[in-house]
């Protein structure tokens, strides 16, 4: 049920809180039934907040946009929406705050040796990757990578270029529509790539989806793990993704460790 604390008098016909929390729990396929139940509120009430008949409080916007998973930055736009200061903040890499983080990160890219681990955001830059990783991107892409606007590898760009990581990918019709729904709304090569079947067509899957990558005479098979951070406060650190490749049959693993060795 909602309570006074939920509800406020005031309406603003010009306000955009509505129209945005209709179109998160839209995009995340969510009842209104089911979302207030999820964020502690009645069904009646977030129909109003949506149609803009009642205005939300600060706490409620906190618990829908958590009830709906959103991203912190555009948690930050609903509290906006709603008239309230944002919640989070993204500090700057040389934050003290991070340190601690940083040295986590980097813990964990130098265990993952001599296999690929990379740091990535929501839009897959790259944002940290260690010496496996560099190694085979040097391998994949001799001449560089695409740049984002930040200056960031834009690994997406590549992935999903026919003339980038596509060449090399043996099993792209199985690889590229995963990757795609991953992306989301932020793949639009993949869109553009075209020659990617839809994966319904084919034949069905293994247990875990590998890469299958090869280059000059090399072939080297990979699946991956996602590393999150608990609970970030942070918005550049609730972005962020840690993908560790391991090789998937002993062949790939031995490329690997001759690359290591040079």
């Amino acid at each position: 049920m909602a309570t006074a604390l939920d509800l406020q008098d005031s309406y603003d016909p010009s306000d955009e809180f509505g129209v945005l929390l209709r179109r998160w729990r839209r995009q995340r396929g969510v009842s209104q039934l089911d979302l207030a139940l999820n964020a502690g509120t009645s069904q009646r009430h977030l129909s109003f907040l949506e149609t803009g008949r009642a205005r939300p409080s600060r706490y409620m916007v906190v618990a829908l946009a958590g009830a709906l998973d959103v991203p912190l930055r555009d948690r930050n736009s609903l509290l906006s929406s709603a008239g309230f200061s944002p919640a989070f903040l993204a500090r700057r890499d040389d934050d003290p705050d991070l340190a601690a983080i940083d040295a986590a990160l980097t813990f964990i890219l130098d265990k993952q040796e001599p296999f690929p681990a990379i740091v990535i955001d929501r839009a897959w830059h790259l944002r940290r990757a260690n010496a496996a990783a560099e190694r085979i991107l040097a391998f994949l892409a001799p001449d560089g990578l695409p740049t984002a606007a930040d200056g960031s590898i834009d690994l997406a760009a590549w992935i999903f270029d026919p003339e980038g990581l596509g060449q090399y990918l043996l099993n792209r019709d199985e690889v590229l529509p995963h990757m795609a729904r991953r992306l989301g709304p932020a793949a639009p090569h993949w869109a553009a790539g075209g020659a990617v079947r839809d994966s319904q067509e084919q034949a069905p899957l293994p247990p875990v989806l590998t890469l299958d990558i090869a280059k000059d005479g090399a072939t080297v098979r990979l699946f991956s793990t996602i590393t999150t951070l608990g609970e970030p406060q942070d918005i550049a650190l609730h972005d962020i993704r840690i993908e560790s490749f391991f090789p998937a049959d002993d062949a790939s693993r031995a490329v690997l460790e001759a690359m290591a060795r040079g």
